[in-house]
Parts: structure tokens; sequence; C-alpha cells
């Protein structure tokens, strides 16, 4: 009966997984089309002005900071590689592999949407940019890669099937935080527009959807698990 009513929460979960995912893909690629056919909405420019109502040299490289150790696209796609080296450390293979194919391979489809939308920077005629960051604007890549990565380590702690301890649960908060603040830091340092962010949110949404789904899907079937595998030849 146990095994039952496991296998049916499984199958629900697989399910809202996939349709969420397929969700944030059908709102992202309408999002996408608009911002390639149109200018950036008044809506953007004031979003930016009211977050960056607030300048001081202090809080400006704080935020600069933060986001550059914590959730730029090219640190976090470097900080994939030892994170999955500890994974695999300890006996975590498919969750090391899938680390780094998750990692990577959105970085890579990122690269490809974004000279297709081809939408530019904030301008400095429209709001404050102190170093104006190179290459296009949608979708925000820090965005999506924060999503991606720190949701992973998020999810990964949540399916483990001890009980959580208060301490575990804090951590388990730190990364939800992380991608919740680098939306709005990414707007106040003036390097995209509320929509790109949008954007990097639903992409990398989706993307992590996408990724959880396949690696439940792997782990059912004990790919790389050689533990698991070992004990089921040892049961039969």
């Amino acid at each position: 009966m146990n095994a039952v009513r496991r296998e049916v929460q499984d199958l629900r979960r697989d399910r809202i997984l996939l349709l969420t995912s397929c969700g944030l893909f059908v709102l992202f690629v309408p999002l996408a089309w608009w911002i390639h056919k149109h200018r950036p909405p008044p809506i953007d420019v004031a979003i930016t002005h009211t977050l960056q109502k607030e300048q001081s040299s202090f809080m400006r490289s704080f935020v600069k900071v933060l986001n550059n150790c914590l959730c730029s696209e090219a640190f976090l796609n470097v900080l994939a590689v030892p994170l999955a080296m500890l994974l695999w450390k300890m006996r975590l293979r498919l969750e090391a592999v899938m680390t780094l194919a998750m990692c990577w391979t959105s970085m890579l489809a990122r690269r490809a949407i974004k000279p297709l939308v081809d939408r530019a920077r904030p301008s400095v005629r429209l709001v404050l940019v102190k170093n104006q960051s190179r290459g296009k604007s949608f979708p925000s890549g820090d965005v999506a890669s924060s999503v991606s990565l720190w949701g992973w380590m998020f999810a990964l702690g949540l399916l483990q099937k001890q009980e959580m301890q208060t301490r575990k649960k804090f951590l388990l908060s730190l990364p939800l935080l992380l991608v919740a603040l680098v939306g709005p830091a990414r707007i106040y340092l003036g390097d995209h527009w509320a929509t790109d962010v949008l954007g990097g949110y639903l992409f990398g949404g989706g993307w992590l959807g996408l990724s959880l789904r396949l690696y439940l899907m792997l782990r059912e079937k004990g790919v790389l698990n050689s533990e698991q595998r070992s004990e089921e030849r040892s049961i039969s």
C-alpha cells in the first residue's frame, strides 16, 4: 500500500515539475518576442529609477561585490566545478554530473538566445550606469545562472531523506535569499532592465524544472549509482 502511495506521489511530483517548466517557457517565449520588437517600456525605466533612488558609494560597492562573488554568471559556471567534485566525493555521482550539465547547457542556450533577441544594455541617458556591461541584455545571465545553480542546490537539500534540523533549514534558506536578491541587484547596478530580470527568472526556473525532472528519472533508474545497483544485485 505504501509503495502504491509513493508511486502516485512521484507521478504527481513529476507532472508538476513538467507542467511548471513548460508554463515558465510558455511565458518566456512571448516575452522574448515582445522585447525583440519593442524598445524598453516606461515601466522598465520607472522600476530602475525607484531602485536607484538610494545611491551611495558604499551601497553600490557592496551590491557589486556581493553580486560578483555569489551571483555572477562567470563565477557560478566556475563554482559548478568544485561543487560537482564535492558531490562526486560524497558518492553522489549523478548529482555531480547533473550539476555541470545543467549549468553549462543553460549557459549555451542563453548565449544562443541573446543575439536572437538582440536587446541592448540600459542606456546612460535613461538610468544610472557606472560601468557599462558588454554583451546583450536579455535574458539576464546572472539571474538565470543563480536560479539554476542555487535552486538546484536547494532542491538537492530538500530531496535528502534525513530529518531537517534548524541549522540545515537555515543553510537551505541562503540559496533562496541569493535568488531573490540577484534580480533587484542587477537592476540597481544598471546592468539590466526589469524585463531582462523577469526573463532570467523564467528561463532559469524552466531550465531548473526540466533538469530536476531528468535527474529524478535517471535516479529512479539507478544511473551512475553504483551502490544502489550493487544492492539490487545482492538482493536478487
